[in-house]
């Protein structure tokens, strides 16, 4: 599995046993909203009169990403945890590159919720699930594709 996700040039799984679960992919591939066109609701006309010459512009992308950090013991797993949170827990943008989609994205990390452990985080092998909730703040133009 390695090789599939990078953030910022560093593999995750290799760097913080972090892995992209199932249904994250959706997320980034659905396109960003346009925002609200001009329009002006006119009495004695039928329908809408609506902004058709100016260029659509888009909303921010706000969205989770299901993560999970897989270790072979409780100290691996807090190594691990403290690797991956300190590549996306900062001030500015960092830059999501996944493999399978050919695509590169900056995103702004919005906060974490663990919505699934080990049964011990104490003993044998460990691993969290994360929702990861992060900000696309302009995804018409600083996505990178290919």
């Amino acid at each position: 599995m390695n090789g599939k996700w990078y953030i910022d040039g560093y593999d995750i799984v290799s760097t913080a046993g972090a892995y992209i679960l199932k249904g994250s992919y959706n997320e980034i591939l659905s396109p960003p909203v346009p925002k609200k066109r001009l329009e002006h609701d006119y009495g004695d006309k039928h329908g809408l009169d609506v902004d058709k010459e100016t260029e659509l512009v888009y909303e921010a992308k706000r969205f989770k990403l299901n993560i999970a950090i897989k270790a072979s013991s409780s100290s691996d797993f807090w190594q691990k945890y403290s690797s991956f949170f300190s590549m996306v827990d900062k001030e500015s943008e960092f830059s999501l590159y996944v493999y399978d989609l050919g695509v590169t994205l900056k995103l702004l990390y919005e906060g974490a919720k663990c919505t699934h452990k080990s049964s011990s985080m104490r003993s044998g092998n460990v691993f969290a699930v994360y929702e990861l909730s992060v900000l696309e703040s302009n995804p018409a133009e600083d996505r990178i594709y290919g």
